[in-house]
């Protein structure tokens, strides 16, 4: 079967208008890709989390009214000549798009990161299997910030411990935690990622009891306080909201317990080392110019 398939540049703020017209003339899929190669981590409060630059590609059945989509599409960006243009495309060519980034990767012999598509095949033996599709939220795996995460995750996380991603975004690290045995907690301020986690987590059969999911203000309210409560604590965002919350962190984590912290730029590793001087870092874990770090909090410290 043959598609129309829209190819549309934007900018950010055009985008939420954007996926809602597309939505209203029919439009069966919608996939958002950088412009710029922007790498997206976690965005202030309220914010879209998406790259200012914006490539639109959306998916029409033949029958469209290209003619009236375009006129709609016009009222929203005037110069749309510019930045549009509609050309037909096979099935098995979109399906290379959505999958162009999803992961196939084994993390430490224990955690197998598949694409959804990979569910009904058979499974590894003895090895969990995280299935997830790339998506708005941050998090599918492709991004060495990611993979460095999982890969400390499926090496150190135990049976037993409890775990809180905070900044869970897709619910890439706090499903990862469940499924090798810990009960998971996640937090985000972005509804739209608290609502990707929930539905990856039951994807991936992740029940409630074994992760909880939070926005960030119903957190603060009613979870957040509970001290000493972790076991390990990963933060895939910025060094700014790191260094930020590194108090708040470290009246969450039981002493003797692990802190991995991503989303950092090697120049940016001291500072984040200086705002937690109550954990011993190792040295950090660096690839594609992008720093993890990994560290104990000190014994009897609260």
């Amino acid at each position: 079967m043959s598609w129309i398939q829209l190819q549309w540049q934007l900018q950010s703020d055009q985008v939420a208008e954007a996926e809602t017209l597309l939505s209203d003339h029919g439009a069966t899929a919608v996939v958002l890709e950088s412009l710029a190669d922007e790498v997206v981590l976690e965005p202030d409060p309220g914010a879209t989390p998406i790259w200012q630059s914006v490539r639109v590609k959306a998916l029409f059945r033949l029958d469209l009214d290209v003619a009236e989509l375009g006129a709609a599409l016009k009222d929203l960006d005037p110069q749309l000549h510019d930045h549009c243009e509609f050309d037909f495309i096979a099935e098995q060519d979109w399906q290379a798009v959505l999958s162009q980034q999803a992961v196939e990767r084994c993390f430490a012999n224990r955690l197998w990161l598949l694409p959804k598509s990979a569910a009904t095949d058979p499974r590894p033996e003895r090895i969990a299997c995280l299935y997830l599709d790339p998506g708005l939220a941050f998090g599918s795996g492709s991004h060495p910030t990611t993979r460095m995460c999982l890969s400390y995750l499926a090496e150190a996380v135990q049976p037993g411990q409890r775990i809180l991603d905070f900044g869970c975004g897709s619910g890439i690290l706090a499903i990862a935690a469940a499924l090798l045995g810990a009960t998971a907690v996640g937090v985000d301020h972005d509804d739209q990622a608290v609502l990707a986690t929930t539905e990856n987590a039951r994807f991936n059969e992740v029940s409630m009891d074994q992760l909880q999911v939070f926005n960030l203000q119903h957190w603060h309210q009613n979870v957040g306080s509970s001290a000493e409560s972790f076991d390990m604590i990963s933060a895939n965002i910025l060094a700014g909201p790191l260094q930020q919350l590194a108090e708040h962190f470290c009246g969450l984590l039981k002493s003797g317990g692990q802190v991995v912290l991503s989303g950092i730029l090697p120049h940016q590793v001291q500072g984040v080392i200086d705002a937690y001087p109550w954990i011993d870092f190792v040295n950090p874990v660096i690839e594609d110019d992008w720093a993890c770090l990994i560290g104990t909090k000190h014994l009897n410290v609260r």
